[in-house]
C-alpha cells in the first residue's frame, strides 16, 4: 500500500509540475501583453493607436494605425512573405517608437496574413493582381481617413512586389516608395542564392552540409518547400542575417515571440501566427506566380520618387539584381539606391538607427512636398 502511495504521489509531481510551469508560463504571458500595451500608450493629443477591421477586396483585414499626431504624414508599411508578417501589427509597439514621431505608420496583415487568415478564404484570391487592388483599397481608405491627397509606401521583402507594383499603377496616390529588399527577379534570385550556397559550403568543408545543398539542388522549385529550405542555409552563412551574433539572433527570435506578446492579436491568432498557418497557405497559393515575377520586364519607368535600402550581405534577395535594375530604371522624380553595409536581408533591424534616419531626414524630407 505505502509503494502504491508513493507511486501515486510521484505520477501527481509528473503531472503537476509541468502544468503548474505552463499556468505560470500562461499568467506571466498575459501579464506582459498588460504591461506592453500600457508601456506604449500613445498620449499626446492628437496621437492615434487604433485596431481596426476592414474590407478590402471583399474580405475582412485587419489594420493596426499608430502615430503621435495624426496630422504627420501618412506611411503604410507592406510585410514580407508574402504571408510572413514578422515586421508588421505584432512589433509596431517594439520597433516604431521613433517611426511614429513624424509618421502615421499604418501595419495591414494582408490577405491570408497573421490576424487576416482564414481557412474560408478562396485560393483563387490569391493573387498578385488582388494584393495590388487590395493595397490601393486600402490607400483609398487612409487618403479619406486622414484627409490626404497621398501616402508614404514602405514595403519590405515579398512585400515589395506589391508595393512596387501599386506606385506604378497609382504613382497620384504615392509621395514616395521605399522597397527595402526589393524582389526583382524570383528566378534569378533563387539561383543566384544557390550558386552562394554551393561556393560557401565547398569552402567551409562541411561535408553534411555540401551534401544537404546538393540534395536541394538548383532552381526551379515546383513547390516552396525547397526554395524555404535553401534559405534556412542561407540564414546559416550569413545571408540572412549578416552579424550571426546572438543579440542580432535573439532580435530576430523576438519578431517571432512577438506573435504571442502582442496586444493587438489574440492568444489563438499569436499561436497560430507562430506556426505559419497563413504562411503556408499564402506560398502554397501563390507559389507558381511568385516564381515568375520579373519586375524588370515589367516596369521600365515610374512615376514617383523611389529609393531602395539594400543589405550588402543581403542572399535572399541578391543586391545585385536591384542594383542592375536600379540602373536601368527611368525615375522621372528621383531614384536612390542606399547600401547598408552591415546588413543583409534586415537592414531595419541589424542598423536601425540608419534606416530610420533615412526615413525621416531623407525620404519624407524629399519627397513630402513633391
Amino acid at each position: 500500500m505505502r509503494n502504491e502511495m508513493k507511486m501515486l504521489l510521484q505520477i501527481i509531481k509528473w503531472v503537476a509540475y509541468p502544468l503548474a510551469g505552463l499556468l505560470l508560463g500562461f499568467l506571466g504571458l498575459l501579464m506582459y501583453r498588460v504591461y506592453l500595451e500600457k508601456s506604449t500608450r500613445i498620449e499626446t493629443p492628437n496621437g492615434i493607436s487604433s485596431l481596426e477591421e476592414i474590407a478590402l477586396g471583399g474580405l475582412k483585414q485587419w489594420i493596426f494605425i499608430r502615430g503621435t499626431d495624426q496630422d504627420n504624414p501618412v506611411l503604410l508599411f507592406l510585410h514580407g512573405g508574402p504571408g510572413a508578417p514578422l515586421l508588421g501589427m505584432s512589433s509596431s509597439r517594439k520597433h516604431d517608437a521613433e517611426v511614429i514621431e513624424h509618421f502615421t505608420v499604418v501595419h495591414w496583415d494582408q490577405r491570408g496574413a497573421g490576424k487576416s487568415f482564414s481557412s474560408d478564404i478562396p485560393v483563387d484570391s490569391m493573387t498578385l493582381d488582388r494584393f495590388v487592388e487590395d493595397c490601393n483599397e486600402l490607400i483609398d481608405y487612409l487618403r479619406n481617413r486622414f484627409h490626404t491627397q497621398k501616402v508614404f509606401i514602405v514595403a519590405h521583402s515579398g512585400g515589395t512586389i506589391i508595393g512596387i507594383k501599386t506606385a506604378y499603377k497609382y504613382p497620384e496616390k504615392i509621395h514616395a516608395y521605399v522597397g527595402v529588399a526589393q524582389v526583382i527577379n524570383e528566378y534569378e534570385q533563387q539561383r543566384i542564392s544557390y550558386d552562394f550556397l554551393v561556393e560557401e559550403a565547398e569552402k567551409s568543408g562541411d561535408v553534411g552540409r555540401q551534401n544537404a545543398v546538393k540534395a536541394i539542388g538548383p532552381p526551379p522549385y515546383e513547390s516552396p518547400e525547397k526554395f524555404l529550405e535553401m534559405e534556412g542555409h542561407i540564414g546559416h552563412y550569413g545571408g540572412f542575417l549578416h552579424d550571426g551574433s546572438i543579440g542580432q539572433g535573439m532580435k530576430m527570435a523576438s519578431l517571432v515571440v512577438n506573435f504571442l506578446t502582442s496586444p493587438e492579436y489574440s492568444l489563438s491568432e499569436g499561436f497560430r501566427t507562430f506556426r505559419n498557418r497563413g504562411f503556408e497557405f499564402t506560398m502554397n497559393a501563390m507559389w507558381e506566380e511568385m516564381s515568375n515575377v520579373d519586375i524588370a520586364k515589367e516596369i521600365q519607368s515610374i512615376k514617383v520618387p523611389i529609393y531602395f535600402f539594400e543589405g550588402k550581405y543581403d542572399m535572399n534577395v541578391p543586391t545585385v539584381l536591384v542594383e542592375r535594375f536600379y540602373d536601368n530604371l527611368d525615375a522621372e522624380k528621383g531614384k536612390n539606391l542606399i547600401i547598408f553595409e552591415d546588413s543583409a536581408h534586415m537592414p531595419m533591424i541589424e542598423e536601425k538607427e540608419r534606416y530610420e534616419d533615412l526615413l525621416i531626414n531623407v525620404v519624407l524630407k524629399e519627397s513630402h512636398n513633391r
